[in-house]
Formats: structure tokens, sequence, C-alpha cells
């Protein structure tokens, strides 16, 4: 310990240290440069190949130098620019338009069908005869109300009450359940050569015959050694068949009803030549009304009508009743 310092002393360093020798510095050398190795894999490298462009690189590409001509396009208007959208959606409305339509005929068939097997039924007709048109305009529309506006129903061979022949029948307000009325109902019934002359004769009574002829009925007997025939007009009134006499024939000889009453036959012809109010309700269905008849020479129509009646149900289907006189 240094007394003068104050501080220990330990050999290891300070001014009291003995000092090393200095090591002999080396002349500097460089780094030892290695032989070049060749490359193994040299042998079997592809070469690189040079990129060559696969176009004439003179070529130009101006749309001028390939002898084009700039024009200017001009700015479509609003209208023309509309087109595309308009015609899409004229393509989108018509197919929700076909495809109403293709529903709205589904629906007419399905509906069609039921009406002619009722139908049918009710006048002892075919079905597979019977025809039925529900009008023009959606049929839909009307379906979803519950009513259809107009049905036309053709039978060509039926019976109306006692009688047959072909039927056609029209109706307004129908509604979707057969059973219930129609607001009204019209019938027109015509009848053949044979159904029309056995027709006849229940008009013309016992111990007469009948024949038809254009526009009137004709009913004959003999009457003091004569034939005569009375050829009868027939109309409608208040639901009765008025026959009102024409012409009538004694022998060859035709007079008028007036020329008959001064005739010598007036007396032997008078119930045969009077005017004839019948009954036909018997004959119709009991909820239609007689309305009108029409004569050829080979046929009979008849048409009746009637108001709140279904198209099913006994209302077309059962006679109706003539009152005793």
């Amino acid at each position: 310990m240094d007394s003068d310092q104050g501080r220990f002393d330990w050999g290891f360093g300070g001014p009291n240290a003995p000092q090393q020798p200095a090591e002999p510095q080396l002349p500097a050398q460089s780094p030892r440069q290695l032989p070049p190795r060749e490359d193994p894999f040299a042998a079997i490298q592809r070469p690189v190949k040079e990129e060559v462009p696969s176009w004439d690189a003179d070529l130009s590409f101006d749309p001028s130098d390939l002898g084009f001509v700039p024009i200017e396009i001009p700015r479509k208007s609003l209208g023309r620019r509309l087109v595309g959208p308009i015609i899409f959606l004229i393509v989108i409305a018509g197919l929700a338009v076909f495809g109403t339509i293709a529903a709205d005929s589904f629906a007419r068939d399905a509906v069609s069908g039921v009406i002619a097997g009722t139908i049918g039924d009710a006048f002892e007709g075919k079905e597979a005869d019977v025809t039925v048109d529900l009008g023009e305009g959606l049929f839909l529309g009307q379906a979803i109300t519950g009513t259809i506006d107009d049905v036309f129903v053709g039978i060509p061979a039926a019976t109306l009450g006692t009688l047959t022949g072909a039927v056609t029948l029209t109706a307004e307000g129908v509604p979707t359940s057969p059973r219930q009325p129609a607001d009204s109902l019209a019938i027109t019934l015509a009848m053949p050569e044979e159904s029309a002359l056995a027709f006849a004769a229940t008009l013309a009574g016992e111990g007469t015959r009948a024949s038809l002829g254009e526009g009137v009925i004709s009913v004959a007997a003999k009457k003091m050694g004569k034939t005569i025939s009375v050829a009868f007009v027939p109309t409608a009134a208040d639901g009765a068949l008025v026959l009102t006499p024409q012409t009538i024939t004694v022998g060859k000889t035709v007079m008028t009803p007036e020329e008959f009453a001064d005739s010598k036959y007036a007396s032997a012809g008078k119930s045969l030549v009077a005017t004839r109010t019948l009954c036909v309700a018997d004959k119709l269905p009991s909820a239609l009304t007689f309305d009108s008849i029409d004569i050829t020479a080979t046929s009979i129509r008849i048409a009746a009508s009637g108001t709140k009646v279904p198209l099913i149900g006994g209302g077309i289907t059962t006679p109706g009743v003539c009152e005793a006189e």
C-alpha cells in the first residue's frame, strides 16, 4: 500500500506496474487468390434466347396510317338511349301477360268443363257434345268476384220439359256456384221436323191433323164432306201460345176468316177456325216463361226465359203446370 497515494497497488497497472515488451509487427499480406473453377453444368445449360418481338417494330398502329378516316359520332338522343330499357320492359311485360293468359285459359277450361257436365246432365245431353263459351274479357277477374258475366251453352240433342231438340242457353250474372241463381236465363229450343210435328199435333187437338208451313201451323179436319184446313199464325201472349187464323181452305177454295164466316161451312167449322189460346207451361221448365215461337216447314223454335234461375236444379229440369180451366 502506498501511503502517499492512500490506495492499494496490486501490480496490475498503474504507473508502478512493470512494462510488457511489445509484440513484433508482421508485414501485411494480401488474401490468397484461388484459381477460378470451371462450372461443371455449363455444358448442359441452354443459351439465353434473345427475345424478338412478334410484330414488325416499324409497323404503325396509328388508325390514320392504316387508312382509317376519323369521323365524328353524334351523341344519341334521349329517345334513342331509352330504346333498350323500353324493349326490356316490354319483354318483361310480355312474359307477365303470357303467364296471365295461360292461367286465364286454364281457369276457363276448368270452369267450362264443370258447366258442360252439370248442364249436360240437367238437359239429358251428352257432356262430350256440350259447348261452353264464357264470353270475352279476362275470366280470372270475373272468377275472383264470384260472378261470371256471360255464359253461353249449346247442346245439340237435349230435353226441355217434355220437348226435345237442340238447346241454346244464354245466362248473365252467373255465380261460380251453379246452384246459385243467375240474374237472367234465356233458352231456345229448336225442334227438328219429327218433334215439331208431334208438338203441332198436341196443339191441333183430337180428330185433326197438323202440318207446318212458313210461319204457320195448319190444322185440318173433315166437315160436311169437305176437308177444311186452317192456317194459324202462332204468337206468345202473357206466357201462353195464341193461334190466330190467317187463311182457311175449303177443298181447293182459299178464304179469309171473314169470308168463311159468311159461307155455308161457318157453322160446321166454327170450332175449328176459332182463335185459340193454349197453355204451354207444361211443356217447358217451371222456372221459365214462354216468350216466342218461330215456325218453318221443317222445324219449330221456341224461346223461353226467366230471372233468378240457377243453371242446375229443379227450375230448369221440372216441367211447369197448366192450371185447369
